[in-house]
């Protein structure tokens, strides 16, 4: 009895180490140590995080009715227009600085400038909501398919962006 204890012990002393060596370790979650936690939806969706509603309406070059002239855009460079409806949720105005950051394929990221938006500062009554637009300036061959809108200015754990998907230009029906 003693002797099978013994074999017993020694053959759990032996396959311990090598159970942490046959097993893998667990994979970290994909995204990188700054995954934005967001509300995720497409371009043209009502999102809804809880606190406010945000619709991307449109992100697209600019054409000549826009007068992109007026950024006076360098020859490696175009002019973008983006359009987004924001409703305030909560039962009071709502009034925090934003942010808008896009991305390409590569994750190669741009946020666009606060004085490109039109209005600037956000005060919208509760119910009631605002079209914020921008007309920007990004590299030529820059082809975003995502953005970020965060609120730069509001509690942490309060606000959850969003994360919306943008369709790349080959995947855009024609006529649109």
């Amino acid at each position: 009895m003693v002797r099978r204890s013994l074999i017993f012990a020694l053959t759990i002393l032996v396959a311990a180490p090598l159970a942490g060596i046959a097993s893998p370790k667990p994979t970290m979650t994909p995204g990188g140590a700054n995954q934005v936690s967001a509300a995720s939806g497409k371009l043209g969706q009502n999102l809804w995080n809880g606190v406010i509603r945000f619709k991307l309406v449109e992100l697209r070059d600019a054409t000549a009715a826009d007068h992109p002239e007026t950024l006076v855009p360098l020859a490696s460079q175009k002019v973008m227009v983006l359009t987004a409806i924001i409703k305030n949720g909560t039962t009071s105005n709502w009034g925090e600085l934003v942010s808008y950051t896009l991305a390409d394929k590569d994750e190669i990221s741009f946020e666009i400038p606060g004085h490109f938006f039109n209005p600037i500062a956000l005060n919208i009554q509760q119910g009631a909501a605002v079209k914020q637009t921008a007309m920007f300036l990004v590299d030529k061959g820059y082809v975003p398919v995502k953005l970020i809108f965060a609120c730069a200015s509001c509690a942490a754990g309060k606000f959850k962006p969003f994360r919306v998907t943008i369709p790349t230009p080959s995947a855009t029906p024609s006529g649109r």
